[in-house]
């Protein structure tokens, strides 16, 4: 499939997952290709062990025509740009026959009964990125593709999806009216934005059901659109699943694909506007708070200043620091539906920080600022918003968030990170930073984050090589990037190398391509006695059949 066209989206495309969070695409590849994967994968989960996990690509290389087939590079390269690159996570969701399965299934249904080894969660939840933890983003920065190899009739239970979901916080308030629950063909894809909610489905058959799960993510930028050749306008689409009617939020993602920043400011605020748009941010409903979240944006630079000033407010309580994994804020659930934190599996931002980061240029000293006050939950946001400016970020100014990666504490380390990973236009000083964090071991960053064998430098050490691919993607990268990367290969995770290679063939100069190939040869991945066992396998099925 390397060297065919991408099919890109078309507007109406774009435009219906802005707002909805998702699309159901064919992958337009052969049927026996799926059978084939479908047959591949079955064995693998079945008969061998240990489970693929992450591993299933070198298991199963054909996959890689997937990730190379037009429909999805097109769709992926219009929704994230053409440097696009896919993260180490790939994984297979399974849902095994549900024993003594009786009654309707309601679609809606929160965390239903699953058939005994099923690894697909049932429960509805949003993605904490694997390994690090990352923050949550409006804009399309990172991306789900759910991939079915086999016919998955609603009998199965297909992965469901609450559409709007991507642009909450947390899951409060969802009807059942935004439940996206479909049979999927073989072969289908959903792409979707990686903070939309979704679960699995008790599989009410006796076969085995499996997904297959890429997440893809944003490289830089968007100058222009990626997807088409003219500057259109946003039309909402008809038929939306989503419940809320929010043009605003869906015309600021929009205007940024096409490489235009903010809202078209309304005529000036007046303080009374500003006030009442704050109040209606604090309101439980989703569909409100977010329709108030971008009439501020819309309102620019009169409100920066009451913004910033309610942002500062929420000091002092501590949000900077991880619940443990048996509190449900550590999975981005909480009582409270205004609740924001961090936590290892994901970083919530402040709404009045997602606000001032789509502002932009109004926003931006205020922004620097508070990347120095002396709360940091406050440091953390302020960071999130610096990274969401985009253009208005020089490299100078770059470099002086990169100086948060000398902050002692890992949250705002990450959250800083995150920002880097967002601009990519940092120069020396910074890769320095983020070499000496790929280097040097800290002692009180050794404790776990997510699960016993993954620690919070681990977490850093992987958000850090995001960061070097990021400014790997620009015009002008730093010329000590290649060195950086080179160190990286070294780290005892298979995370951080695995980024730290993809990066270097991103730069292309024969020192790099050379480091990554090095790393690499050593651990190539022999299918060859994987074909014969399963020969083996096979025979001896046969024979005790008969």
């Amino acid at each position: 499939m390397a060297g065919q066209q991408p099919i890109l989206l078309t507007d109406e495309q774009v435009q219906r997952f802005l707002a909805d969070g998702f699309l159901v695409l064919d992958s337009a590849l052969p049927a026996d290709f799926h059978a084939t994967v479908a047959d591949e994968l079955h064995y693998c989960m079945k008969h061998e062990t240990p489970w693929p996990g992450d591993n299933v690509l070198p298991r199963i290389p054909l996959l890689n025509e997937l990730l190379q087939s037009p429909v999805l590079c097109g769709a992926l390269s219009s929704l994230l740009g053409a440097e696009f690159a896919w993260t180490p996570h790939r994984t297979p969701h399974n849902s095994e026959p549900l024993e003594n399965a009786s009654g309707a299934f309601d679609p809606f249904e929160n965390g239903p009964r699953m058939g005994k080894g099923s690894v697909s969660g049932s429960g509805w939840h949003q993605d904490g990125h694997s390994r690090a933890g990352r923050a949550r983003w409006h804009r399309p920065r990172a991306l789900n593709v759910f991939y079915f190899a086999q016919k998955v009739p609603l009998s199965m239970g297909p992965t469901r999806l609450l559409a709007g979901s991507h642009l909450y916080a947390n899951l409060h308030g969802v009807e059942a009216g935004q439940v996206f629950m479909r049979a999927m063909r073989p072969g289908a894809l959903v792409i979707a934005h990686f903070d939309l909610a979704h679960a699995g489905a008790p599989n009410r058959t006796d076969r085995s059901r499996y997904m297959l799960k890429f997440v893809a993510l944003r490289q830089r930028n968007p100058r222009a659109a990626a997807w088409a050749a003219e500057d259109a306008s946003w039309q909402t689409p008809a038929g939306l699943l989503t419940p809320h009617a929010i043009p605003h939020a869906w015309d600021h993602s929009w205007r940024w694909l096409h490489g235009r920043r903010g809202l078209e400011s309304v005529a000036k605020a007046t303080p009374a506007q500003v006030a009442d748009a704050l109040t209606a941010l604090r309101t439980a409903d989703q569909g409100q708070r977010l329709a108030a979240l971008y009439d501020l944006v819309g309102m620019g630079e009169a409100a920066v200043p009451r913004l910033v000033d309610a942002l500062v407010a929420t000091a002092g309580k501590s949000r900077h620091v991880s619940p443990p994994p048996n509190d449900m804020r550590f999975y981005g659930v909480a009582a409270d539906p205004l609740a924001r934190w961090f936590s290892h599996r994901q970083f919530v931002p402040e709404d009045y920080a997602v606000a001032l980061g789509s502002i932009g240029e109004p926003a931006f000293a205020p922004l620097m600022a508070l990347l120095a006050h002396e709360d940091a939950w406050i440091r953390m946001n302020a960071a999130y918003a610096v990274g969401e400016l985009g253009d208005c970020v020089s490299p100078a100014n770059a470099d002086r968030l990169g100086q948060l990666l000398d902050d002692p504490s890992d949250a705002v380390v990450r959250a800083a990170l995150d920002a880097l990973c967002c601009l990519g236009n940092f120069g020396s000083a910074t890769v320095w930073r983020i070499r000496r964090l790929l280097a040097e071991d800290a002692s009180d960053w050794q404790g776990p984050a997510m699960g016993e064998h993954w620690s919070i430098q681990d977490q850093v050490r992987y958000a850090a090589c995001w960061a070097l691919s990021a400014n790997a993607s620009q015009d002008q990268p730093a010329p000590e990037l290649e060195e950086a990367l080179a160190a990286a290969l070294a780290d005892h995770t298979g995370y951080v190398p695995a980024v730290a290679c993809e990066c270097l063939e991103r730069i292309g100069t024969p020192t790099a391509l050379s480091a990554a190939v090095r790393h690499l040869r050593p651990r190539a991945w022999d299918t060859v006695h994987h074909r014969f066992s399963r020969a083996a396998g096979t025979a001896a099925d046969k024979a005790s059949a008969a």
